[in-house]
């Protein structure tokens, strides 16, 4: 976003802050940068300047923030630097790398980032302590998703698949934008240079490949830079135009002079051969590694671009290629020197990864939930049945088994004189009758002091056995008519009805 920015001290506390000064023809972009700012600032340090207050006028709108010395490419131009130390470079992209997953987790793209809104804190007490800057221009992952094509990023470091018109933009825009920072550093100059996008196009392509055929098809503006040539009934290719009468095969070789043709020999392109003994053969190592992290940033298909989150635990990041050699010992505390200088602490791996899952697990992201297994109505009722019937088996007491024979024979032993329309009730009604016969009987035989005969249940010792209150009837037909209702009725069932009860099933 467009102002001016100068530096005062505030006369409450004498802290010396930055105050940005934007027009109010840009009410809409200064209003958004407020708000994002006023939501990233927290006690916990997060690599993103921090907004103090904010204030306007007739005229203008002022930001009050943290005073900080310089951007990036302010510094390079002061210092008369080609290039950073591959130390200084990591120190600045493990920083920015972190801000960047803050933002991710806000569900906020900065789709600005690039050289000038990279500021260096304090280069003389904290060398190469960076903040990010100017969210201006800053979108959330939703509204950028639903955006058919949007006109984001500056072009020396805009996506393909913005250029492309691809839908469904997301967080992945920024992984490229700053894997084109990160070669700058390196290089000392723009990784893609071009003026318009045809020639940025042929910079990325000849240098990166091809994009995907299901990409090219994808993109809504394709057809802007591509030519569509029919190969046969059902088969088509995608050819990128020319550019200033250079087609992508003759510019690439010309295009070579100033982009590297790979990116795994961005060490041959610095200078650095291979062979060397000592500090060069650790240096060596440790740029091969900047240029795979730089690699996996610099992939067309954003499916497959690395995350800020996988990007912390790269070895390039953790140091993990260094520390376990001996001969890097030396070196390997020199870039730890460097993370201590600028106030950041070496990032740490986990104790384990689920092998596949591609990305890692966000606080506050949603994950999938498992679908259930569906079930037919039919395995589910016999289901129902098989736990009812089980439970309440398991209900009944139990028995000895003597006790069940002498109840059996008692059963089955009917007295003569006992009605022959008793034969048919219930044990209990039985047990009854047989306790009040006994009971006028007693004092019959007690008089004459002989012994009665007991009977078999007696000897036995027979345990009494606790009536259970009555059951309600019906509840399983009332289960079942409820269970009909909701699912439209059971076609096709016979009801069968049971001598002892009305249930149905």
């Amino acid at each position: 976003m467009f102002g001016n920015v100068a530096k005062f001290r505030r006369r409450r506390d004498r802290k010396l802050v930055s105050i940005k000064r934007v027009s109010r023809e840009h009410y809409s972009m200064c209003i958004r940068e407020i708000r994002v700012l006023d939501a990233l600032t927290d006690k916990a340090e997060n690599h993103i300047v921090r907004l103090y207050e904010a204030f306007m006028d007739q005229n203008f709108f002022y930001i009050v923030q943290q005073a900080m010395d310089q951007n990036l490419c302010e510094f390079q131009k002061s210092n008369g630097l080609n290039k950073l130390e591959v130390c200084d470079i990591r120190t600045i992209i493990l920083q920015l790398l972190l801000a960047l997953a803050k933002l991710k987790d806000m569900g906020i793209v900065h789709t600005d980032i690039k050289e000038e809104n990279i500021m260096l804190v304090n280069q003389r007490r904290q060398p190469f302590r960076v903040k990010l800057i100017d969210f201006g221009s800053y979108y959330t992952i939703h509204d950028l998703a639903s955006m058919w094509t949007p006109d984001i990023q500056p072009r020396c470091v805009r996506a393909p698949e913005v250029i492309l018109g691809v839908p469904g933009c997301n967080a992945k825009v920024d992984m490229w934008s700053l894997g084109c920072v990160m070669g700058q550093m390196a290089l000392g100059r723009s990784l893609f240079p071009s003026k318009c996008e045809l020639e940025l196009l042929h910079a990325i392509f000849g240098t990166r490949g091809l994009p995907s055929a299901r990409m090219l098809d994808a993109g809504i503006k394709t057809r802007m830079f591509f030519d569509r040539t029919q190969i046969g009934r059902d088969a088509y290719e995608w050819n990128l135009r020319p550019w200033n009468g250079r087609e992508l095969a003759s510019g690439t070789k010309s295009l070579r002079t100033r982009v590297p043709a790979k990116l795994d020999s961005l060490d041959a392109i610095e200078g650095v051969e291979h062979g060397f003994q000592g500090d060069d053969a650790v240096e060596v190592a440790d740029r091969k590694c900047m240029v795979e992290l730089l690699d996996r940033m610099l992939t067309l298909e954003p499916d497959h671009r690395i995350t800020p989150n996988q990007a912390l635990l790269h070895p390039f990041v953790t140091l993990q290629h260094l520390s376990g050699c001996e001969r890097y010992h030396e070196y390997y505390n020199f870039s730890l020197q460097r993370y201590r200088e600028a106030g950041v602490t070496l990032p740490q791996a986990p104790l384990f990864r689920h092998e596949d899952s591609s990305e890692e697990t966000v606080p506050g992201a949603t994950q999938e939930v498992p679908k259930r297994k569906r079930t037919s109505l039919r395995r589910s009722l016999r289901s129902f049945f098989t736990r009812l019937f089980t439970r309440r088996r398991k209900k009944q007491p139990v028995v000895a088994q003597g006790a069940k024979d002498s109840l059996s024979l008692e059963d089955s032993a009917v007295p003569e004189d006992m009605p022959a329309n008793t034969a048919g009730t219930s044990r209990a009604a039985r047990k009854s009758m047989k306790k009040e016969k006994g009971s006028k009987t007693e004092p019959a035989s007690s008089s004459d002091g002989s012994e009665s005969s007991t009977p078999l249940s007696s000897s036995l010792e027979v345990p009494e056995r606790t009536e259970e209150p009555p059951k309600k009837k019906g509840f399983l037909r009332r289960w079942l008519q409820t269970l009909s209702g909701s699912f439209g009725g059971c076609r096709g069932k016979k009801s069968v009805t049971t001598q002892d009860s009305n249930v149905s099933l």
